[in-house]
């Protein structure tokens, strides 16, 4: 029997978003951001098509209203796009309307360049905060990236942990 590998090939396209939310806004930092659209994402999405392999791109709500085009070569190709936050900036300081206004923005774009909002979710920063979760299941998200406690099965996400240093043991919230 022929063996069969899945491997889940997967983006982050940050463009200028990433840099712009650590103030790193220079010419230089800027031309560096804007070599992904212009150079990087079309030669990925050519390599990809070369080898008839799908991906998912977690893309930034400011990356797709900024270079529309690339976002729409992207999805043309087969690709899905991914909410990445709209700023790229961490969820972790904002006030849950905040983190889900940013959420809900980062949606829109890609509902307007492709009629589809996004089903998946990566966090800017590769965490979560304490509303994050239930902002993903309150609005129809399928799924978040971020969760690594298993690999081939599906990562149910816990609210409610109680984590402590010194007073083990840490109790396990409940699954979402």
């Amino acid at each position: 029997m022929k063996k069969r590998h899945i491997v889940c090939l997967t983006f982050d396209f940050d463009a200028i978003s990433g840099f712009i939310a650590r103030g790193q806004t220079s010419p230089s930092w800027i031309s560096r951001g804007e070599y992904g659209p212009r150079v990087g994402m079309p030669r990925l999405v050519a390599l990809l098509k070369r080898y008839n392999i799908k991906s998912t791109w977690f893309v930034p709500g400011h990356t797709a209203e900024t270079f529309p085009d690339a976002a729409l070569e992207i999805h043309r190709a087969g690709h899905e796009i991914g909410n990445h936050g709209w700023t790229h900036q961490s969820p972790l300081g904002m006030s849950r309307d905040q983190e889900r206004d940013e959420l809900l923005r980062a949606n829109e774009t890609p509902k307007r360049l492709t009629g589809k909002y996004p089903r998946g979710y990566r966090s800017p920063v590769w965490d979560a905060s304490e509303n994050t979760i239930d902002l993903l299941l309150e609005n129809g998200f399928r799924y978040a990236s971020n969760g690594m406690a298993n690999d081939y099965s599906p990562y149910r996400a816990r609210v409610g942990d109680v984590i402590t240093m010194y007073e083990p043991p840490n109790l396990a919230g409940r699954r979402r």
